[in-house]
């Protein structure tokens, strides 16, 4: 399997340097020009260039072209600044769950069974890779990458997702944060197509815990997430099948990604 250990080259996650890329690379209506965003946004051509793959990681540009994408566009017209809360959480969402990722994907996964972590016993999740890299890379890049994970929760924007708090030796996990329903809908319709393409239902039990689901990634409890779905299903946006040996939700064939991430912005 590929892997990215560095999601910026060991650049911190500073969300106004992101935020000016992607307002910038989206104001244009032309191909990608680095010297021309370089110039606009004051930072060097290599910067800027990890700043739009980092953006391409997690959907708002394309691979390779970065050219814009559908979820980019929605987002640039409702929040161009990247500052809403339902934005900071599909970032992260879509940022945890990019097994490519492979620091963000594994530390992210791992809160949910955690109440305090440290960020030796997250280390601890890289030792399959001690035979797969030198000993330089996971000494100094995959631990320094730790630090920038843990950094971005507790000084960087994604801070305001209260996920984290820093003490002194560790750091405290907090759970069952009130996650916009319509953000936890799209990242339902996310998972479903990304693991059961064509599916219109899905597990819940799956929902809450599996690797890369949103229960897990959003550190929610069980009863927590049911509590998010029975309250989307009373709106009619989702149906749910708890009889026999059945304990599934039911998603409407029209329901995309994108749109859901819309309706969140129109609400």
């Amino acid at each position: 399997m590929n892997y990215k250990i560095q999601v910026l080259n060991g650049f911190k996650m500073y969300f106004d340097q992101i935020t000016s890329v992607f307002k910038n690379r989206y104001d244009s209506e032309e191909k990608i020009d680095l010297d021309k965003l370089s110039d606009i946004t004051g930072l060097n051509r290599r910067k800027a260039r990890l700043i739009l793959n980092y953006l391409a990681d997690i959907g708002l540009s394309e691979k390779r072209t970065l050219n814009k994408t559908k979820l980019g566009q929605i987002i640039y017209k409702h929040d161009e600044f990247l500052q809403k809360e339902g934005t900071l959480w599909l970032m992260h969402y879509l940022q945890a769950t990019n097994e490519y990722l492979i620091v963000w994907n594994r530390s992210i996964n791992m809160f949910y069974n955690q109440h305090y972590i440290t960020r030796e016993e997250i280390l601890e999740q890289f030792d399959d890779l001690k035979d797969r890299c030198s000993e330089y890379t996971f000494n100094h890049h995959i631990g320094k990458e730790i630090r920038i994970v843990l950094d971005a929760y507790t000084n960087q924007n994604f801070k305001k997702l209260s996920l984290l708090d820093e003490e002194r030796t560790r750091y405290s996990i907090n759970r069952n944060q009130d996650i916009p329903l319509m953000i936890i809908l799209a990242t339902v319709i996310w998972y479903k197509e990304k693991y059961y393409p064509g599916a219109t239902a899905i597990d819940i039990q799956e929902l809450c815990k599996n690797q890369n689901s949103p229960g897990r990634i959003f550190v929610l409890d069980e009863l927590k997430f049911r509590n998010m779905l029975e309250k989307l299903k009373n709106q009619g946006l989702i149906s749910i099948e708890s009889r026999a040996d059945l304990d599934q939700i039911r998603i409407k064939a029209e329901q995309t990604f994108e749109t859901t991430v819309e309706a969140y912005y129109n609400l």
